[in-house]
C-alpha cells in the first residue's frame, strides 16, 4: 500500500514528512503541486462496485485502490511561483486539485487533512462556536463593520483590544491603538472581528490522532509570528500540558473532523483560552525549534494499519 504526499515538494512541512517517511522505510510518492498540469493525470469513477481508477505521476501509473494514506497540503494556486504568468497552468493546476481532493474524500483511507475538516478554518466565527463547545474560553468578540458598535466595544475595554481577520486568510494579529479609531469608518468595507486581549503565555499545540504537542512562545509581540516584523524575538519551548487540556485539544480537532490541528492558546494564570484552530498548521516552524517529532508522528499515523 502506497501513502501520497501531496503539496509543494520544497515547502519545509512536506520535506520533513518526506524524510520522516523514508526514515520509516516507507512506500510513498510525492505529488507535487508544481508539476501537477505537466506530469499528473488522475482519472476516476464511482459506482455501486465503490471507487476505481488511476493517478499517473510522470510515467508512473498508481492504481488508486493501492492508496492507503494521503497527506494533504496543496497552497492557493494563485500563491505558486510563476502562477499569474500562465494562465492555462492555472487552470489546469486547479482542475487537478479539485478531482484529487474530491477522490481522497471518497476513498476509505486516512487523509491528513479531509476536506470537510479543511473548511471549518474559512469561517472563524463558526470555529469559535465549536471551539466553545469543546469547553475552551474564548476571549469576548466583535464582529462587525459597522464603526459605532467597533469604537464602542474597544472603548469598553479601554483599547485592550486585538482585531483580525475572519476568514482563512491570514492575517497579522494586531492591538487597536488610540489613534486607528481615525480609520474605524474603513471597516464599513470588510466585517472584522474585534477581541479583548488576554495577557498571557502563548500556546501553540499540535494535535496528531490521540498524541499532542505542546510549544510555548515567550516574546514581547501581540502576533509572534511576526516578531522579527517588530525587532523582537520568539523563544518557543516544550511544556507538558494538563491531562484535561490534552484530552479537550483532541476531542476539539476530532469535532472539527480533523486528524491534524495547531490549536492557538493564551494561558492566563490557571485558565486556557482557545484562540483558534489552524487546519493545516505549518508545524516546521515549531519541530526545528523546539525538537518535537511531530512529522515523525504524521508518518507514523499514515503508515500504521
Amino acid at each position: 500500500m502506497i501513502t501520497l504526499v501531496c503539496g509543494v515538494r520544497q515547502e519545509t512541512p512536506t520535506l520533513l514528512l518526506i524524510k520522516a517517511l523514508k526514515e520509516l522505510d516507507a512506500d510513498f510518492h510525492v505529488v507535487n503541486q508544481e508539476e501537477l498540469s505537466n506530469h499528473v493525470q488522475v482519472r476516476w469513477s464511482y459506482d455501486n462496485n465503490g471507487c476505481k481508477g488511476t493517478i499517473r505521476i510522470k510515467d508512473e501509473y498508481l492504481d488508486i485502490q493501492n492508496i492507503s494514506g494521503v497527506f494533504l497540503r496543496f497552497m492557493s494556486t494563485e500563491h505558486m511561483p510563476d502562477a499569474k504568468k500562465n494562465e492555462a497552468t492555472l487552470t489546469k493546476t486547479r482542475s487537478v486539485i479539485i478531482s484529487l481532493t474530491d477522490l481522497f474524500d471518497i476513498l476509505p483511507i486516512k487523509v491528513i487533512n479531509p476536506k470537510y475538516g479543511m473548511m471549518t478554518n474559512f469561517s472563524k466565527p463558526n470555529q469559535s462556536l465549536m471551539i466553545r463547545k469543546s469547553m475552551f474560553k474564548i476571549p469576548d468578540t466583535l464582529i462587525t463593520n459597522k464603526p459605532a458598535l467597533a469604537t464602542s466595544f474597544i472603548e469598553h475595554f479601554n483599547f485592550n483590544v486585538i482585531y483580525k481577520s475572519i476568514s482563512c486568510e491570514r492575517s497579522i494579529v494586531k492591538k487597536v491603538k488610540k489613534n486607528d479609531i481615525e480609520q474605524i469608518d474603513h471597516i464599513k468595507h470588510l466585517p472584522t472581528q474585534f477581541q479583548k486581549y488576554i495577557e498571557g503565555n502563548n500556546i501553540r499545540v499540535h494535535v496528531v490522532g490521540d498524541q499532542t504537542f505542546a510549544t510555548e512562545v515567550t516574546t514581547e509581540t501581540v502576533d509572534y509570528r511576526y516578531a522579527h516584523v517588530d525587532g523582537d524575538n520568539a523563544e518557543l519551548k516544550p511544556i507538558d500540558l494538563p491531562l484535561d487540556i490534552k484530552n479537550r485539544c483532541i476531542e476539539l480537532t476530532k469535532r472539527l473532523g480533523l486528524v491534524f490541528s495547531g490549536i492557538d492558546l493564551i494561558r492566563n494564570k490557571n485558565d486556557y483560552y482557545c484562540l483558534e484552530v489552524n487546519t493545516s498548521p505549518g508545524y516546521s516552524y515549531y519541530e526545528l525549534s523546539t525538537g518535537q517529532p511531530i512529522s515523525q508522528a504524521l508518518a507514523t499515523y499514515l503508515t500504521n494499519d
